[in-house]
């Protein structure tokens, strides 16, 4: 059985990229990880944006110095990445 072409439309992907759901929902996503984070290893310095690029992206990144070796410690940020999934 050939294999089905698809062409995408440029233009309407980059449409759908940059809507405003698809900004909310990342940034849903990215304060249910930092929120996580917060709440592990007694370690507040968790802090999420949503950065606009081409295209909006989620970050969240250790901002004190005990966040950050908590997080090289025992991963963190790695562990709370399950809460923004869904």
């Amino acid at each position: 059985m050939p294999r089905p072409k698809v062409k995408l439309h440029s233009q309407g992907v980059f449409e759908v990229l940059n809507c405003q759901g698809v900004r909310n929902d990342i940034e849903r996503r990215t304060t249910a990880i930092r929120d996580a984070a917060n709440s592990m290893h007694n370690a507040k310095g968790y802090e999420g944006d949503v950065i606009a690029t081409d295209r909006p992206h989620g970050a969240v990144r250790a901002t004190t110095r005990h966040a950050r070796r908590s997080n090289a410690k025992h991963n963190t940020l790695l562990k709370a990445l399950d809460a923004g999934r869904g």
